[in-house]
């Protein structure tokens, strides 16, 4: 439901953003580097309004979200507001193998409103329609009943995590030795690609199913150890074979889950920052891993990619930026380049099995690959975003329409799980709150269709377990009530 009331602190800051947003539309061709700054106040804006509103910390999981969101769709901007990197990146040279286009100024400050206005609609659909935001009670409804969904998701945790972990780790082991002979890109395009088939289908249960037990057992030391050790030794093997994605988010998220149990001093902070620092060095030496394999890894390699002159800081930004040239080329050439049909509709109804929308008649595309392979004829992936595909499918207006709508989506989903106490009081809630985050932390470089497979195979399934074994604990109940009354 729309929250009927606001913060004196979010209408003045509204009248910020919309001040300099006339700003830049007087400056009119004049207002490039302006706009640079334009989405750093947006997020500045969503983080603040999110936390005034919903009476959160800076430190949430909506702003988790929306801080991958920055850093995919705007991520080279930052680095552009900040005078860095002004020769590189969007605009300075051909956008994509496979075509001839430049950005030329004008076609970037469009690029770059139109992503604004997106961001800015997304946090409106997130904070709009949100759940409630009512300071929360001390009181612990339902302990009872929390007692037992934390049991149930324990035990799905402990079936699902003995049968996924040593596959996933098996798998990640397998991609090392791939990624060693030859390179990072071998296990995505090629005979021995291993992103996809029914092993990394039977993957997306592995993150959920550690989520089961650390709010299952309700942090339990013995289990929250095994699950850090787990989680470390997937994702060591993961940044070992250049993996700089999936296992990033999940650790983020984890760090918020920990830090939801345990107060964070000043000290852990700036121990944590640093630590962060040096990791953002080290996977600068990852990334020239990942481009020609392990074995051309030297001393020389480590030193450079160690170097301040390599500048890993901004190389993230650039590289994690880059997503934004997706609906800079779609504004430039227009969405209908794109031959088929609408690819949410697609994903809803191919999420199960491709072979569902074979009987509808309808051919099953990822956007992604459908872009890189068969429309620009590369061998690699360009990725997508989810800018983007909103563009594809709705075109310039209709595009705000499904940015705005997965806003609420998401913003509603986030929001049911705030702190601890979530957790405590409704531990399934949370397990769906947090496992979503770490399926949708990616979307803004990716498209709608690997999220819903991912929720489906991932999260559906686990809550199916636990509604199963709901079954099986009321059948015992109800037989035990009925021999107590025949006694």
């Amino acid at each position: 439901m729309v929250k009927r009331g606001v913060t004196i602190k979010t209408v003045f800051a509204t009248m910020g953003v919309v001040a300099l947003m006339i700003t830049c539309i007087i400056l009119g061709d004049k207002s490039n580097y302006m706009l640079n700054w334009l989405g750093i106040i947006v997020y500045l804006y969503a983080i603040f309004t999110w936390k005034w509103e919903r009476k959160e910390s800076f430190f949430s999981m909506y702003t988790i979200f929306f801080t991958f969101f920055l850093l995919f769709s705007y991520g080279q901007c930052v680095m552009w507001a900040l005078g860095i990197g002004l020769d590189r990146g969007i605009g300075t040279g051909i956008l994509y193998y496979g075509s001839s286009i430049i950005p030329n100024e004008s076609q970037m400050i469009t690029a770059k409103w139109y992503t604004c206005i997106c961001m800015l609609l997304f946090h409106y659909g997130a904070i709009l329609f949100a759940g409630k935001s009512s300071v929360k009670t001390k009181t612990i409804v339902s302990t009872e009943k929390a007692y037992k969904d934390r049991e149930l998701l324990y035990k799905c945790g402990c079936i699902v995590t003995t049968i996924v972990a040593p596959i996933a780790i098996y798998q990640r082991v397998k991609e090392l030795l791939i990624a060693q002979t030859f390179g990072y890109k071998a296990l995505y395009y090629g005979d021995l690609a291993t992103q996809s088939g029914y092993i990394q289908i039977l993957l997306y249960l592995f993150f959920p199913a550690l989520l089961c037990l650390l709010i299952g057992s309700n942090f339990k030391k013995t289990v929250t150890r095994t699950v850090i050790i787990i989680f470390l030794i997937y994702a060591a093997l993961g940044a070992m074979s250049g993996d700089r994605g999936s296992w990033i988010y999940s650790l983020v998220i984890l760090i918020w889950v920990f830090a939801q149990r345990k107060k964070i001093r000043l000290k852990d902070i700036v121990f944590w920052g640093i630590l962060g620092v040096f990791g953002l060095y080290m996977l600068n030496v990852i990334t020239d891993v990942r481009n020609t394999g392990l074995d051309l890894l030297s001393i020389e390699t480590f030193i450079n990619g160690l170097s301040v002159e390599e500048s890993p800081i901004v190389d993230t930004f650039f590289e994690m930026g880059g997503s934004m040239g997706i609906i800079t080329f779609f504004l430039i050439v227009g969405n209908g380049i794109y031959p088929y049909g609408n690819t949410y509709v697609t994903a809803i109804l191919g999420a199960i099995s491709s072979r569902f929308l074979s009987l509808l008649g309808i051919k099953q595309v990822l956007i992604g690959s459908w872009f890189s392979q068969e429309y620009l004829g590369i061998s690699w992936g360009t990725g997508f975003s989810m800018i983007g595909e909103a563009f594809v499918n709705g075109g310039y207006y209709g595009g705000f329409i499904y940015v705005f709508i997965i806003g609420i989506i998401i913003g509603r989903i986030l929001s049911k799980c705030r702190d601890r106490s979530d957790m405590e009081q409704n531990p399934i809630g949370a397990f769906v709150s947090i496992a979503v985050l770490n399926i949708v932390s990616g979307l803004p470089r990716s498209a709608v269709y690997l999220v819903i497979k991912e929720f489906v195979y991932g999260v559906l399934i686990i809550l199916l377990m636990v509604w199963l074994l709901q079954q099986v604990r009321l059948v015992r109940s109800t037989s035990m009530t009925s021999i107590q009354n025949i006694d």
